[in-house]
């Protein structure tokens, strides 16, 4: 063999070198309080009726009936809280959804136009919220029921503006002609 004749590998860089995670996110823990109150309900029905059956095929139908009703009512709807993150970096915002088809979305942060926060009364309470990405599409992008979402909202638009330098001199425009500062 030659020496002359050198492979090169192109080695990328570590992802979290090149663009550092700013905040890992995920919906409010609020959606998890009816599934626990079902978990809690299915765990007093399993101790009051464990040994109540005199034939085995309704003890077994019993269990087979509460193991459904268990990865129905509690099981995936953790699943589902879990696999559902929102991860915003120095350059875009990484949206992951699904349970058995995953799916990811990219959102470079210098096509974002406007950030806007949807709140109904619960998640008023709650200080939770519809992060909105608009992006110039038909639809906004909905980033459902993040939690502390006015502080998500600051955040996104600091980024934003860091990205487009001409976007946040219109907002300081806005700002001035509304008397806002």
């Amino acid at each position: 063999m030659s020496s002359g004749n050198t492979t090169t590998f192109y080695n990328p860089v570590e992802p979290t070198q090149a663009e550092p995670a700013i905040v890992r996110i995920r919906r409010h823990g609020r959606i998890l309080v009816l599934p626990t109150l079902a978990l809690i309900a299915l765990a007093t029905v399993a101790g009051l009726f464990s040994n109540g059956f005199d034939e085995l095929w309704m003890t077994i139908t019993f269990w087979i009936v509460l193991a459904v009703l268990l990865v129905g009512l509690w099981v995936l709807p953790l699943v589902t809280w879990l696999g559902n993150r929102v991860i915003f970096t120095t350059r875009r915002v990484i949206i992951y959804r699904g349970i058995f088809v995953r799916s990811r979305q990219d959102v470079l942060l210098g096509r974002i136009h406007d950030v806007t926060v949807r709140q109904n009364a619960v998640q008023a309470v709650f200080g939770s919220g519809d992060v909105l990405l608009n992006t110039g599409a038909e639809q906004p992008i909905r980033l459902h029921d993040l939690p502390k979402a006015n502080l998500v909202l600051a955040a996104l638009t600091e980024l934003v503006d860091k990205q487009t330098p001409l976007s946040a001199q219109l907002r300081k425009d806005d700002n001035r002609w509304t008397g806002e500062l």
